[in-house]
Order: C-alpha cells, then sequence, then structure tokens
C-alpha cells in the first residue's frame, strides 16, 4: 500500500508541473471544448467537411483533400478521385438507405463515403444499407466506405458483414492529417490555429492531452521495476473505483434530488460499469406507464443519455406523450422504446465526470434535466 501511495505522489507531481506549463502557456483555452464540441457527431462532421472542401472557406482549395486521401495510403481504393472538382456535403440523403455522415463526390462519379461515430452505436445494416446505394448508384470500384470512431473500432456485425469498408480513427488517422495539415496552412494563420485547437480538442477527447514530454515522464515511472507491482494493482481497481464513485458518492446525491422533487429513486446499487445499459431508475407516482431513466454504456463505450421510457420496455413510438417528449426534448427520432439525448456536458463517465460527482456540479445538471422533463409532462397522461 506505501508504494501505491507513493506512486501516486510522483504521478501527481508529474501532473502538476504539466498543469502549471498549461497555466503559464494559455494550453487550456480551447474553443471547440468552450463551445462544447464533444460527443456530437454532427458538429465534428460538420467541422471535417469544412476541412475537406476544396471550396471550404479555409482558401486552400483541393490541398486538405489530397493531403487527407495520402494519410490513408495503400488503403485508398479509388483510383485517379479528382479532389479539386469534388463536392462535399453532410447528411447526405440517400432516400431509402439513411443519411451519410460525409459525403464526397467528384465528377467522375467517384464517392467516399464517411461515416462518423463518436459514442452511439451502429443502426441496423447501416453500412450495408450504405454500400447498397454507392454500388446501385456509382458501381464498384467508384466508392469506398470510410468508418470513423474515436480509436478505429470496427463496425458491429449486423452492420456491416460481408462489405468492404475501412475503419480510422480520430486519434491516429483524423490527428495525424491534421497535423499535415497546419504545415500546409501555415500563411494561413487563422485556419492554421483554428486546426490546432482542433487537434488539441480531440487529443482530450481521445486521452491524448497530456503534453509528449509529460507523457513519456509517467511512463517511464510507471515502468520501473519497483512501480510494476503498484501500476497492476491500480488497474485491477480502476473499474471498482468507478463503481465506488457511481454507487458509493453519487447515488445519494442523487437520491436527495429525488426527494426534493417528489420522486421516487428505484435504483438499486448494481454493477454499472461493467454491465451494458444499466442505469439509475427514477419514476413519478401519477405516472402510469412511463419512467425517467439515466443510462450508460460498457466502459469501453461510455454512453451517458437520460430520457423516459416505458416501464416494461414496450414499443410506445405510437404513444402521443413519447412522440411529444421526442419533438420537444429528446429529438431522437430512430427509437421505438425511449426518448432520450446525450446527457449534457458529459458524455461517458470518465475523468471530468469523476470531479464533477465529487464537487456536485453533476447532481445539479441531473436536476436540472429532470425538472426540464417533469415540467414538459406535467400536463401529460403518462
Amino acid at each position: 500500500m506505501e508504494n501505491i501511495k507513493n506512486l501516486l505522489n510522483q504521478v501527481a507531481d508529474l501532473n502538476k508541473k504539466n498543469e502549471e506549463i498549461l497555466d503559464a502557456t494559455g494550453g487550456r483555452f480551447n474553443i471547440f471544448r468552450v463551445c462544447g464540441v464533444n460527443h456530437y457527431e454532427n458538429t465534428h462532421s460538420a467541422i471535417i467537411k469544412e476541412f475537406l472542401d476544396p471550396k471550404g472557406s479555409h482558401g486552400l482549395k483541393e490541398k486538405l483533400l489530397d493531403c487527407f486521401i495520402e494519410i490513408l495510403k495503400n488503403e485508398f481504393e479509388i483510383i485517379n478521385f479528382n479532389c479539386g472538382n469534388a463536392y462535399v456535403c453532410t447528411e447526405h440523403s440517400t432516400q431509402e438507405e439513411g443519411r451519410i455522415d460525409i459525403f464526397l463526390e467528384d465528377n467522375q462519379g467517384k464517392v467516399i463515403i464517411i461515416e462518423n461515430k463518436i459514442y452511439a452505436g451502429d443502426q441496423q445494416e447501416q453500412l450495408k444499407r450504405y454500400n447498397k446505394y454507392a454500388k446501385g448508384n456509382y458501381g464498384e470500384g467508384n466508392y469506398q466506405i470510410l468508418y470513423l470512431t474515436l480509436d478505429g473500432s470496427k463496425a458491429s456485425k449486423q452492420s456491416a458483414e460481408d462489405i468492404e469498408y475501412f475503419p480510422i480513427s480520430y486519434k491516429e488517422t483524423i490527428i495525424k492529417w491534421l497535423d499535415k495539415c497546419v504545415a500546409i496552412a501555415t500563411r494561413h494563420p487563422m485556419v492554421r490555429e483554428t486546426i490546432n485547437q482542433y487537434i488539441n480538442h480531440l487529443k482530450s477527447l481521445t486521452n491524448q492531452d497530456m503534453s509528449t514530454k509529460n507523457q513519456e515522464e509517467i511512463v517511464k515511472l510507471l515502468c520501473k521495476p519497483e512501480n510494476l507491482e503498484s501500476v497492476f494493482a491500480i488497474g485491477d481497481n480502476f473499474a471498482e473505483m468507478r463503481n465506488y464513485m457511481i454507487n458509493k458518492v453519487f447515488l445519494p446525491k442523487l437520491t436527495d434530488v429525488c426527494k426534493e422533487l417528489k420522486l421516487e429513486n428505484i435504483s438499486k446499487e448494481e454493477d454499472r460499469v461493467n454491465k451494458a445499459w444499466l442505469g439509475f431508475i427514477i419514476r413519478k407516482p401519477s405516472w402510469k406507464f412511463f419512467q425517467i431513466s439515466i443510462a450508460f454504456g460498457t466502459l469501453e463505450l461510455g454512453d451517458l443519455r437520460i430520457g423516459v421510457n416505458h416501464k416494461e420496455g414496450k414499443d410506445v413510438s405510437d404513444n402521443e406523450a413519447f412522440q411529444f417528449l421526442i419533438q420537444h426534448y429528446a429529438k431522437y427520432k430512430n427509437h421505438k422504446f425511449w426518448a432520450h439525448k446525450n446527457f449534457p456536458t458529459y458524455s461517458y463517465w470518465g475523468k471530468d465526470a469523476m470531479l464533477a460527482i465529487l464537487s456536485g456540479d453533476m447532481s445539479k445538471i441531473f436536476k436540472d434535466e429532470i425538472e426540464k422533463i417533469l415540467e414538459l409532462t406535467k400536463d401529460l397522461d403518462m
């Protein structure tokens, strides 16, 4: 135990040193973070689209798109894609097969499809549908599907089985591309600094925002023979730590919020870290069929969402009250069982969320969101 304490103290000292550097250099300032650009896929798609677009406001024409294709190297299968005459858009409608997050088409009928996933899962047969659309409209060899996630994970089997696509990541592909874009934009200072800020924001989202030197120092410290046992002991207990924070620290605070709002918190202490889609269940005594659910995914997925669902998990897509909530609160129209939205400010139970639990900020945000739902549903037959 003493070894673990010593190791934690040494890591804390290195982090403090890094924090002092950030304070001295203004390294904390990032307009993307200020504006809440974190788990909103549409916003990230719009940013990437603007950089890729040869007609984009950056004024660099096709240079950034050329660079993107160069980053893909041998994995880019389209021959002679005409970057200079490419049309780029977001939310491209395929009519029957859904909307494509980022869509690029050149003047030769060649197409790049980018499906952008921050935290959300795949829709039913999503990549299969996009592949069907591209194959039918552009033909074999004239299109490529890229599957963009934070860490480069693959699409689900039901979404992409038996089709060709290439997984890319924000963590490596996008950051590596944008690093090269910084050099391209040397003579465009506003564009250059905007790209730099977006890179820093993506590094924060992918847990790479610590300075390289500081990171190397921590890794060297952790790799010392005398520290390895402590490192593994900490790693083995990480999930339990998060479980403790959620159940022992936050759950009582959430219960107090429910008492104040005259709601019933029927949450039971369960493993809220390693199991999928468990959360907090809150009921209003007058509601007949519905309940408020605060749900999150596995440790890997980390989605944190809040909304209303049927008590028995029934399809409520035709329910008037449910449709009202979708329109005025959740705005999530592709789900039959609950109206929900990504949780504001925190997208998953990470470090920032844990700090918010300790400070009490998380309870305040939960209370605000629950009050919004209650206000919207006060006159509805739920």
